[in-house]
C-alpha cells in the first residue's frame, strides 16, 4: 500500500511539474508572438505568481518519491552487469535528479542556471522522462 501511494503521489507531482513545463513552453512562449513583448510579460509574470507557489513544492515531491521509487524498482545487478530495464530508469532517475538538482537550487537558493537558462532543456528532459517511463518495461532497447 506504501508503494502504491508513493506512486500516486510521485505521478500527480510529476503531472504538476511537466504541466507546467508544457504550458510555458508550448503556450506562453507562443503567445509573444500575438500580445508584443511588454503584455506578454506581464501575462507571463501573472501566471508564474501562481506557478512559484505550486511548482516548487511538486518538484521537490517528485524528487523525493522518484528516489523512493529507484530504489524499490531498480533491483540486483546480475552477473551481466545492468538490464535494460535498470539502464533506462538510472537514465530516467538521472535525468529526473538534474531537474530537481536545478529547481531546488534555482527556487529555493536562488542560484541560477549558468547554462540552459530556459525551460526548453527541462522539457525535453520531461519528454524523454515520459518516453522511457513508457519503453523500459518491454526488455530492450
Amino acid at each position: 500500500m506504501l508503494y502504491l501511494s508513493v506512486k500516486l503521489i510521485h505521478i500527480f507531482s510529476v503531472f504538476i511539474y511537466g504541466g507546467f513545463l508544457f504550458t510555458d513552453n508550448l503556450f506562453l512562449a507562443k503567445m509573444k508572438n500575438d500580445l508584443g513583448t511588454s503584455e506578454h510579460d506581464k501575462v507571463r509574470e501573472y501566471f508564474m505568481q501562481y506557478v512559484r507557489k505550486v511548482v516548487p513544492k511538486a518538484l521537490v515531491v517528485a524528487v523525493i518519491s522518484g528516489i523512493y521509487l529507484l530504489h524499490e524498482n531498480f533491483g540486483v545487478i546480475g552477473e551481466d552487469g545492468l538490464t535494460s530495464f535498470q539502464i533506462m530508469l538510472g537514465l530516467k532517475a538521472f535525468f529526473g535528479l538534474w531537474l530537481g538538482a536545478r529547481g531546488i537550487l534555482q527556487v529555493f537558493f536562488g542560484i541560477q542556471p549558468f547554462v540552459f537558462k530556459s525551460h526548453l532543456v527541462p522539457f525535453i528532459l520531461v519528454i524523454l522522462i515520459i518516453f522511457l517511463s513508457q519503453t523500459m518495461h518491454y526488455g530492450s532497447f
